[in-house]
């Protein structure tokens, strides 16, 4: 009885491992491979002004690793984003997606007007066919309840990520801009404030930032650290180190890297401090940022809301002038990017709509 009890359980383990082995050939689970290489952007929409069918597969642009399509997958809903990757992925040391890019680029172009930590996601897609709808793809990564969420996320149109084209091609081309714009944008998911108002030179402001009362102040010093170490990180990524302050050659040349790579005259004034912006760059990286970053078991209950704000302005003054200096023009960018400007052209822009044609 022992012996077949034995017997038995041997067999079912044999069968459920060759069922694991079958499942495993037909659905290998590291992605992108032959059989899933396409995957649905998690988080972003694409309205249907263009007049598409459901089934259609229109291309919008492409870089050396990915082509990016915009897929009508069901009647009368929005549509999706979905990425054919190239396997090669793998092989590079680091893979600088363009999902990343581009909510990278779109936090950009809002100046970070409610920035969320719900980043875009891959959700990969076995034996992918537009043909199908959503709901009979088989996905690689859906997590409990995900498939929910597919169709959510922020609804925009094509041409809204055409226009991004500039910024999206800088940063495919440009590690530096790349990492600086990540750093800011984490900076900004640490400690939130309204960019437009605290850089407006307008005297009536809704949104300007105040300091804590003193009840709040504790609960903050932790976000506002992070805030300033990556704001300064994202200066750092661009203009480096700054110099030692007593050796005037050094200081020279750190002045004309300033010019060169944002166009920033770094003796002028930085208005939101009241000093150069040289001067304050030296007091983001010793006073601000030092401080923040190591603590030695003390409280940093000296840091002022205003002293984060300042860094995290200072911060995007600097990444938007790098970029200013550094991106295409429009039509090139687009042209670069291979986009499908027979689609951008079929959007309609005074108007809204998921119907679909």
């Amino acid at each position: 009885m022992e012996d077949e009890l034995k017997k038995s359980i041997k067999d079912w383990l044999d069968y459920q491992n060759e069922r694991q082995a079958e499942l495993e050939k037909k659905y290998p689970p590291n992605p992108p491979n032959d059989v899933c290489k396409y995957a649905l952007v998690k988080g972003i929409l694409i309205e249907n002004s263009f007049n598409p069918k459901v089934g259609e597969l229109n291309e919008l642009f492409e870089t050396e690793y990915e082509n990016l399509f915009v897929w009508t997958h069901d009647k009368d809903e929005n549509s999706a984003i979905v990425i054919n990757v190239d396997s090669k992925v793998k092989d590079i040391p680091f893979w600088k997606n363009i999902c990343s890019i581009i909510w990278l680029a779109i936090q950009y172009a809002n100046a970070f007007e409610g920035i969320s930590s719900d980043c875009f996601e891959y959700r990969w897609i076995y034996y992918f066919e537009s043909g199908k709808s959503l709901s009979e793809q088989v996905f690689n990564n859906l997590e409990q309840f995900d498939e929910i969420y597919l169709k959510s996320g922020i609804i925009i149109k094509a041409t809204d990520i055409g226009k991004l084209a500039p910024e999206i091609e800088l940063m495919l081309r440009d590690d530096k801009a790349y990492t600086a714009l990540s750093m800011l944008c984490n900076s900004f998911l640490q400690h939130y404030i309204c960019l437009i108002c605290e850089l407006s030179s307008h005297p009536y402001h809704d949104h300007l930032s105040e300091e804590p009362e003193i009840w709040e102040h504790a609960s903050i010093i932790p976000n506002m650290e992070a805030a300033i170490v990556q704001a300064c990180r994202s200066v750092e990524g661009i203009l480096g180190e700054p110099p030692n302050s007593k050796k005037q050659t050094a200081v020279f040349k750190h002045k004309e890297k300033w010019i060169e790579l944002t166009g920033i005259d770094p003796d002028s004034i930085f208005e939101k401090a009241g000093i150069s912006y040289l001067d304050f760059y030296y007091k983001l990286f010793f006073d601000l940022r030092n401080p923040s970053a190591h603590s030695y078991g003390n409280i940093h209950y000296e840091l002022e809301k205003s002293k984060t704000v300042q860094a995290q302005c200072f911060a995007a003054i600097v990444v938007r002038d790098y970029f200013n200096k550094h991106v295409l023009n429009l039509d090139e960018a687009q042209k670069k990017l291979r986009f499908n400007l027979d689609l951008l052209n079929r959007v309609n822009e005074d108007m809204s709509t998921k119907l679909t044609k």
